[in-house]
């Protein structure tokens, strides 16, 4: 179900507010149209004046609506008030074309032409308010979503809402869905989104939108929705880059050199970045033309240790988790164990990585230091 408002609900002066704004903005309407076209279309009038009390009614609740906090990553704000979607263009069209028929009305002077016009102001009225009330009804569920991902991998989440609704995705972003259907009751709806960096996600931002039952205007809001199981957006895959060599405390002072040299000579293979320079065969490399080192067999039960710090920008720490992505994917594509320290919002962890899985959900959980510059990538 969809997060509850943190807010808290509407304090009673805050709706008597509200209701005084859109008393205010009808009473307004009436006298101005009385002025402008006399007496004899005070029903037109009057119809007029609602569609200035609805509207004044809403700027109340947009205007409420700001004391909320929730930010969503790029500084925007979760609109969780229900507000009208491009209400200009109907509210103007709506208008006019009311203020055109009492026009006709009070030249012809026929009743017919003012029950129609009258007739006419409450569909248009109708179409304009009423989605209000579903658009403030709506409530979305999730019902199934994956465990992983990658970022810009767009992932299908399934859910459940209780009516018509329009949803579109706010964070992560992705294209708009509809929720259709004849029957009553939960309609089910699959709703795809793209994240955009590595994180982990508990619930996604969605807007949803009401416009029954004339499809004249659409009211929305959005919302806060729980996924079923947390969501890790893993780095995209980088490109490697050289990692340096210290000694690993846990071995005493033996060195954790990545690649490791040990092993019967296979072959030789162009050099990579990390190999040494006492492995470059010099004979291999002047008759290829390209710099060539002594391919040994690995020696799989000594492990790569790399430890793992992200600046504190997120810029920057995009860049390396991605940069780190590359690093230990490559090992591990040639069978080589890997202990990855990341330090986490629990803790610092330190353990081997099974797979390219567990390497994407690992570096999804990362987290620069909290304390002092956050240091160059990773070391092994």
């Amino acid at each position: 179900m969809s997060s509850p408002d943190p807010a808290g609900p509407t304090p009673g002066w805050r709706r008597l507010t509200t209701a005084g704004v859109g008393v205010v903005a009808g009473v307004c309407g009436v006298v101005l149209v009385r002025a402008l076209f006399g007496p004899r279309l005070v029903l037109v009038g009057a119809l007029v004046g609602l569609v200035a009390l609805s509207a004044g009614t809403s700027l109340s609740w947009i205007a409420s609506g700001r004391r909320e906090a929730d930010i969503l990553p790029g500084g925007r704000r979760l609109r969780r008030r229900v507000h009208p979607v491009g209400w200009l263009a109907p509210v103007a069209g709506s208008l006019l074309t009311m203020l055109a028929w009492a026009g006709v009305a009070h030249s012809s002077g026929s009743g017919w032409v003012q029950a129609v016009g009258a007739l006419l102001a409450a569909v248009l009225f109708t179409g304009l308010v009423v989605p209000l009330v579903p658009a403030r009804r709506a409530r979305v569920t999730c019902t199934a979503s994956p465990s992983d991902t990658e970022a810009g991998r767009s992932v299908e989440l399934t859910l459940s809402a209780n009516g018509p609704l329009r949803i579109r995705p706010r964070y992560p972003v992705g294209p708009t869905a509809m929720a259709e259907g004849a029957s009553r009751g939960r309609r089910p709806v699959v709703v795809t989104v793209t994240p955009d960096r590595r994180g982990v996600l508990e619930s996604v931002a969605l807007e949803l939108g009401s416009c029954a039952p004339f499809g004249l205007l659409w009211w929305a809001r959005e919302v806060r929705v729980p996924l079923t199981r947390p969501l890790h957006v893993a780095p995209r895959l980088g490109v490697p880059g050289p990692v340096g060599s210290r000694p690993e405390d846990s071995a005493g002072s033996s060195p954790w050199r990545v690649p490791s040299g040990a092993g019967e000579p296979r072959g030789v293979r162009p050099f990579e970045a990390g190999d040494s320079r006492r492995s470059v065969h010099w004979p291999a490399t002047s008759h290829v033309g390209v710099l060539m080192v002594r391919e040994r067999e690995r020696q799989n039960d000594e492990p790569v240790v790399i430890e793992v710090v992200l600046p504190r920008d997120p810029g920057e720490a995009e860049a390396e988790a991605e940069r780190v992505m590359g690093v230990v994917a490559r090992y591990l594509t040639r069978g080589q164990l890997v202990v990855l320290g990341t330090l986490e919002a629990e803790g610092r962890c330190v353990r081997p990585v099974r797979d390219r899985v567990d390497l994407g959900r690992r570096l999804a959980r990362a987290v620069p230091p909290t304390g002092g510059a956050g240091g160059p990538g990773p070391r092994s």
